[in-house]
């Protein structure tokens, strides 16, 4: 490979930098001026959506039920595990133990 190759390499390859750069920054700006448009509009983006702000509170409250039964369901399920155990030891203490 000879310099002018080289040169020409490094100048495509600067090109590509500038115009990727350029990229990302109009990109940006257009990313924050629909921020600002939707902000304006009285909308909030939550989880891969714009929803309006009067909308959060019973968001929130459906989470916050979902959570709750998770929860319990996970304590529920460790509760039958427990006693499940116990009972399978009763047996084998009773019937297979000397």
């Amino acid at each position: 490979m000879n310099k002018k190759e080289r040169k020409e390499e490094k100048e495509l390859i600067s090109r590509i930098r500038d115009f990727r750069r350029l990229f990302r920054n109009s990109l940006k700006d257009k990313l924050l001026k629909e921020r600002e448009e939707k902000h304006e509009k009285g909308e909030v983006f939550f989880k891969g959506i714009w929803i309006p702000r009067d909308k959060i509170s019973d968001i929130q409250n459906a989470l916050l039920k979902r959570g709750r039964a998770v929860f319990f369901e996970i304590h529920f399920l460790v509760i039958i595990l427990i006693l499940l155990t116990f009972l399978l030891w009763a047996l084998f203490k009773i019937y297979f133990l000397p």
